[in-house]
């Protein structure tokens, strides 16, 4: 698995920070520890759930979790977190035979008692060595802090973590044992500002049917959200304009039909919003205007507004675009067209006997999902 850590400090984003000792609201209050080298009490709880993904066993189950002064810190694209100074982030990785029944949308981790595994096997009722430390910023850098030794124990209401670092000191730190959700989380760290290149409202007019194609790729469930992922993109060559939408389909669709509204909401059947990550990264729904090589000339993030996809007998498909970007511009179309190409062959009844495709200019895949770490804190 690819070791690196992803920080996101941007001079335009505020922080806010909150007291480590002080309850979130509705919460009980934990009582602090003094009686060990170093002890916190951390009220944010962050994360994401994998299944088993990254374990030896079918039937073993990884949580990845964030105990932070920081809420909701996760990106839930690209596994990446928020680091911002003066905080402090736990890093667990806890396998568990426990399945989460709403995947990583909605979860809270089971209880056990998790014994700090220096050998990286992913057995059930472990706490991965890898991905298990303490970072701890002031207000330029961190420190970051492994163990060899301990456990981490979880009842209904609280995480209670009790871990030997390498520096040999003893870490106390608890936090609640409440829900993560990351229903509303996509685009958390993302970059703020205005993205459009456009300085008026886009109709895109799809009028050489030749030169108009729909392409699908099938990435699963992805996200771990219960739902497959699908990267449509939508292109009239004849103008050079180029819609990609990653879309959020129920699992018992076998291709991705109907209407997507541009949500951020992981629970619903979307098309999810376009955004700029914290490595400069476009994720999520966006409009691209490519010039002959296919190089991107133009682009904008689409923020709210849907997609509508339906094929006839014929294999025909139409795809009814009505968008905005961040800067409030409309850009719509429909698209009109037998040049249909869709990686999932199960998906092709609904479209067309036999995939067909025009070009390939530009599209791109997905990594494969991994999980990452942070390794610095970016200066304000």
């Amino acid at each position: 698995m690819k070791k690196f850590f992803t920080l996101a400090l941007l001079a335009a984003v505020a922080f806010v920070g909150c007291n480590p000792d002080t309850p979130n609201e509705g919460a009980k209050p934990i009582e602090p520890c003094a009686e060990h080298d170093v002890d916190y009490v951390l009220n944010e709880v962050s994360g994401l759930y994998y299944g088993n993904q990254f374990s030896a066993s079918e039937d073993v189950f990884d949580y990845g979790l964030v105990l932070s002064n920081q809420p909701d810190v996760y990106d839930l694209m690209s596994g990446s977190v928020t680091i911002l100074p003066n905080s402090q982030y736990l890093f667990l990785d806890l396998y568990s035979t426990v399945a989460s029944p709403n995947f990583s949308a909605t979860f809270k981790v089971p209880n056990g008692v998790y014994n700090l595994d220096v050998e990286c096997s992913t057995a059930a009722n472990t706490a991965n060595y890898e991905y298990t430390n303490l970072y701890v910023t002031n207000e330029t850098e961190g420190v970051e802090t492994f163990f060899k030794s301990g456990t981490v124990t979880v009842t209904d209401d609280l995480i209670e973590v009790l871990l030997v670092g390498e520096d040999d000191k003893t870490y106390h730190i608890k936090a609640p044992n409440k829900l993560v959700d990351n229903t509303k989380t996509w685009g958390n760290g993302q970059m703020t500002g205005e993205f459009s290149t456009l300085t008026a409202d886009l109709q895109v007019p799809f009028a050489d049917a030749e030169a108009n194609e729909f392409y699908a790729e099938y990435w699963s469930d992805y996200l771990c959200v219960g739902k497959n992922l699908w990267l449509v993109y939508v292109d009239d060559y004849a103008t050079g304009d180029e819609f990609l939408f990653m879309l959020l389909a129920d699992a018992s669709k076998p291709a991705p039909v109907g209407t997507f509204p541009i949500s951020g909401d992981v629970s619903k059947e979307i098309a999810l919003t376009g955004y700029v990550d914290s490595e400069g990264n476009s994720q999520g729904s966006w409009w691209f205007k490519l010039d002959e090589n296919y190089e991107v000339i133009g682009l904008a993030p689409l923020k709210s507004g849907s997609i509508s996809i339906s094929a006839d007998e014929e294999g025909v498909l139409t795809a009814q675009i009505d968008t905005k970007d961040d800067k409030g511009n409309s850009l719509s179309g429909t698209c009109v067209t037998a040049n249909v190409y869709v990686d999932d062959p199960y998906a092709l009844s609904t479209f067309s006997a036999v995939p067909k495709m025009v070009k390939r200019g530009h599209k791109v895949s997905l990594a494969p999902r991994a999980k990452v770490k942070p390794t610095m804190v970016l200066k304000k």
